[in-house]
């Protein structure tokens, strides 16, 4: 009998942190620290990411500071995986200028062996379902730029918008990352979109929102985790989890808390 794939769960990197007050999405000034509390928790991985705003201190730009990341990565067991472009946001896709940093970025990306990029078109970089057709020559570019690179398009695009967008990229690289916190503010059936959305989906980003829109621990907010386990199981769905979760009170207990709560689903809907 064929050994099931083990399925990676990671945390974004900074969850790991104490960070400004209201600021969720923050880089952690001593990045360091961060992979023996991951490891400690348990996670596979750091889901590392640029800010918004271009920070030449984040380690990705530092050849003498990336190294920190394999080094830390191999020393605590940790599993150089996927990066998260969050410049993007601000910065449109669309302009030339910016190709050309997702480019240099890539490099970058490949030199630590990270194969995986996520793409969150939101912000300056917002994909539609009516708009979709005019980012899919950049999305192009740069699958041929990079033939190691796979791209997750992080979106509040219908199912059948991105089936249109892989029609006309067609690339077995190209893949859509599922977030659950965002999709459940969205005016469609969270649950069945991951039916419909079905082997496209290449990663999921997990975390729970409330009606204020407001990030909340696990399990209490408008996600039913457990019919989204249900229907991942449902596709068959076999890659891995980060999760964009809320530090609460204490980064370490609520990282720790939402850590055993994904396990548990994990165990219980996708590895029996």
């Amino acid at each position: 009998m064929q050994e099931k794939k083990k399925i990676l769960l990671g945390i974004v990197q900074g969850r790991l942190s104490n960070s400004p007050k209201q600021i969720l999405q923050f880089f952690p000034k001593n990045y360091k620290e961060e992979f023996p509390i991951a490891k400690k928790i348990g996670f596979d991985f750091l889901e590392y990411f640029s800010e918004e705003k271009f920070n030449k201190k984040n380690p990705i730009w530092k050849s003498n500071k990336k190294k920190n990341y394999l080094e830390m990565s191999h020393k605590y067991g940790l599993r150089q995986y996927i990066f998260c472009d969050n410049y993007i946001i601000s910065n449109s896709l669309l302009k030339k200028k910016n190709l050309f940093y997702i480019k240099k970025l890539i490099k970058k990306l490949i030199n630590l062996n990270i194969k995986n990029l996520i793409l969150p078109l939101y912000g300056s970089s917002l994909m539609t379902d009516k708009n979709y057709v005019k980012y899919s020559d950049v999305i192009n570019n740069i699958l041929k730029y990079e033939s190691r690179i796979k791209l997750f398009i992080e979106s509040d695009i219908s199912p059948e918008t991105f089936k249109k967008l892989k029609i006309l990229i067609n690339s077995t690289r190209l893949k859509f990352l599922f977030d659950t916190g965002n999709r459940a503010l969205l005016k469609r059936d969270l649950y069945n979109d991951i039916i419909k959305f079905n082997k496209d989906i290449g990663h999921v980003h997990i975390k729970d929102k409330n009606s204020y829109k407001k990030n909340v621990m696990l399990g209490n907010g408008l996600v039913d985790f457990s019919k989204i386990f249900k229907n991942l199981k449902k596709i068959n769905y076999r890659s891995h989890f980060t999760l964009e979760t809320t530090r609460g009170s204490s980064y370490f207990i609520s990282a720790k808390k939402n850590y055993i709560f994904t396990k548990k689903l994990i165990f219980k809907f996708l590895l029996n």
